[in-house]
């Protein structure tokens, strides 16, 4: 499903439901406000493609899945669309913009009250934002089924419960930028911060640590450390069965993508084999210090995402094997 464009249904709605041709006089006085406002669209233009945008968008929400559903909310939320605009616009001051994002985001820490705020008013915008659209929808006689609604508005008020704790706070906002896991589900997605220490008994409270349960992996362990102020480490313990160097590839590019140096220490622990007919669940658990750092989530966030794509191509792999042999 593509991005609904909240703003151009707005304005087709504005445009439409303002105009009316057939009651504006060719008076001088007309004719020159025309000439000083911006050329509006002929109604019996505009009509049809709004028409057929409105079904467009009806048939899409018809027919949404988890991640589309995510990422629709998001959009009603008027979110950025990547994690790392979200993390920028919080931690960073404007006139700092130009400088290199990890820099900035690995000496900042995170404003959970500010995140705070920002879901609980976005909540409200994004429920004004399904109301016109519903009536949109209305005016032209489609209509979305009271299911689709209810799961949309009890999405919404979700969100908006979430900013009365940090934690719900963060959890939910990262979940809005994983978007194959289910908002709602708590056991899908556990998140605590926690004070933590190094192996010399030291505070290290630049570090997240993240448990991820895969489909076709079995466990795998993620200790992130901010080392400088401009690199971080990756302690990685998998299955032997993982593809450890896929995964680093992977990662190689978010370093490039931001100019950090990520080290890494690999390591291949117990084997893991996947029982036949075995239904594995995607689970994550975060730990994460008070002073939440913002480069760090934003690397957690790709480090996820990374481990997701390669257990779905498995996935994938076990499907195309499945249905050869079927078919053999």
């Amino acid at each position: 499903m593509s991005n609904i464009n909240w703003n151009q249904l707005s304005n087709n709605y504005n445009n439409f439901n303002g105009m009316n041709t057939k009651n504006v006089q060719n008076t001088p006085l007309n004719q020159a406000n025309a000439n000083t406002q911006q050329q509006r669209t002929p109604l019996e233009v505009l009509f049809p493609k709004y028409i057929s945008q409105l079904s467009q968008t009806v048939n899409e929400l018809a027919m949404l899945n988890q991640q589309q559903m995510t990422n629709m909310i998001r959009d009603l939320l008027q979110f950025p669309r990547n994690f790392e605009q979200l993390l920028t616009q919080l931690a960073v001051n404007p006139g700092e913009i130009n400088q290199k994002i990890a820099v900035l985001l690995l000496a900042s820490n995170m404003n959970i009250t500010q995140l705070s705020a920002l879901l609980k008013n976005s909540s409200k915008t994004a429920m004004t934002n399904l109301y016109q659209m519903l009536a949109q929808f209305n005016i032209t006689g489609m209509s979305l089924k009271d299911e689709q609604i209810g799961q949309l508005t009890k999405l919404i008020s979700f969100i908006a419960a979430s900013s009365s704790s940090d934690v719900q706070t963060l959890r939910t906002t990262m979940l809005m930028y994983l978007p194959w896991l289910p908002l709602t589900d708590p056991e899908m997605f556990k998140l605590e911060f926690d004070k933590k220490t190094s192996d010399d008994g030291l505070s290290a409270d630049d570090s997240i640590t993240v448990l991820i349960s895969t489909e076709n992996y079995g466990n795998i362990k993620a200790d992130i450390y901010k080392t400088d102020a401009d690199g971080i480490k990756i302690e990685f313990i998998s299955s032997e069965t993982f593809p450890l160097e896929e995964f680093k590839i992977l990662m190689k590019e978010e370093s490039k993508k931001y100019s950090i140096n990520i080290n890494f220490d690999l390591f291949k622990k117990e084997s893991f084999n996947k029982k036949k007919n075995e239904k594995a669940q995607t689970k994550i658990f975060m730990n994460t210090s008070p002073k939440v750092n913002p480069f760090l989530l934003l690397i957690s966030n790709a480090l996820i995402k990374n481990i997701h794509i390669i257990d779905s191509r498995e996935n994938l792999h076990e499907l195309r094997k499945e249905k050869i042999n079927g078919e053999s």
